[in-house]
């Protein structure tokens, strides 16, 4: 089932949770809303859910305006943070409730309830109770509720986020892999980047209650839109670095007191033609810097941090703190002097007034 938002705000008295959102979610696709805490991805699930109503716009299911269904007749189903599971009943009694609720036949339900465990491997745990389980299997107990109901749409808010890092690990695999066996229309929200771009094929990008963007994980990566998502996406965070765009005998030059940079006529052309002044900011992934003490433009080692597979090395450039990826065998001491070279087919450039991408094609 397809998802539309069309114009959809929701207020809550003077704060705009959510400003005008036109989206699109697939038929069986897995989307995940990213964004920092307040930023309205919450609110946006809330309203699929339909335990929020729109103050503006609307909401689709398929070609159907669903504004007004009762939240009960929208064939959802919902796995919260904190898993919502009925303490006094045992794992068959939490997953079955829905169908009681239904009055769904007792034997239809045995058989329905031990289907949805089995797959969501926990058959065996069905006459423990909550405080028995492990997080993890509180967390499968959850999906399998919300999956009993055979729902057309699986909304999910941060069902990972109470876990410890190994089963998160674990789990992002586990619910990506159940989510295109089932081909159920799936939102995930997170404020976790890392799960947004390992588990959905496409995430929408939320902030201060305006979309950013909508893309799949490699393009959010490495063609932002604009200098929010660019921050936002990565880890370690990208490097920004206040330049100047000058042009110079039909050569391109991003110039500061300490750098100089050529760049290739087609991309300082368009960066030129998009910018609104010659001072823009200049962004570069840790991974995309090659160090050196040889060649390049000359820093000095700020602190040097072992990550095991790589070292992460802060140097600094003037002002600017500058954040490189180094092979495990690189050897430095604080105070070093070091020198940086920048891969210019990954750079990415920004204006600082509109904080738009300089080398994407405009909207």
């Amino acid at each position: 089932m397809k998802i539309i938002f069309k114009d959809l705000c929701k207020y809550f008295g003077r704060v705009k949770a959510v400003d005008n959102l036109n989206l699109e979610v697939g038929d069986g696709e897995f989307v995940a809303l990213l964004g920092p805490s307040g930023c309205g991805k919450t609110t946006i699930l809330l309203m699929i859910a339909g335990i929020y109503k729109p103050s503006k716009g609307f909401i689709y299911f398929d070609e159907r305006v669903i504004n007004d269904v009762s939240p009960k007749d929208r064939k959802i189903g919902m796995v919260f943070q904190s898993y919502a599971l009925y303490p006094h009943m045992t794992v068959l009694n939490n997953i079955a409730y829905p169908l009681k609720l239904k009055k769904v036949h007792r034997k239809e339900i045995k058989e329905r309830v031990q289907k949805v465990a089995d797959m969501m491997g926990i058959g065996e745990l069905l006459d423990r109770k909550p405080a028995q389980l492990s997080g993890g299997q509180q967390q499968r107990v959850a999906l399998a509720r919300a999956l009993i109901k055979e729902p057309e749409i699986l909304l999910l808010d941060e069902p990972l986020s109470n876990l410890d890092a190994r089963l998160r690990i674990m789990m992002r695999s586990e619910l990506k892999r159940l989510q295109k066996d089932l081909g159920i229309t799936t939102v995930f929200v997170t404020h976790d980047q890392l799960e947004a771009l390992t588990m959905a094929d496409k995430v929408a990008v939320v902030n201060s209650g305006c979309l950013q963007q909508f893309s799949g994980p490699d393009e959010l990566y490495n063609h932002p839109k604009n200098l929010f998502v660019a921050g936002f996406i990565g880890s370690p965070p990208i490097n920004f670095i206040s330049v100047s765009l000058q042009k110079s005998d039909g050569r391109f030059l991003l110039k500061n007191r300490y750098l100089q940079i050529e760049l290739a006529k087609k991309i300082g052309s368009k960066a030129e033609n998009n910018s609104t002044s010659s001072e823009i900011l200049l962004g570069i992934r840790p991974e995309h810097i090659t160090i050196n003490k040889k060649e390049g433009i000359e820093t000095e080692v700020y602190v040097v941090e072992p990550l095991g597979r790589d070292i992460l090395v802060s140097v600094k450039l003037g002002k600017s703190m500058i954040k490189v990826l180094a092979l495990p065998s690189f050897k430095a001491n604080m105070g070093d002097r070091v020198r940086l070279n920048f891969n210019l087919d990954k750079i990415m450039l920004f204006d600082k007034k509109s904080e738009k991408s300089l080398l994407l094609d405009k909207d």
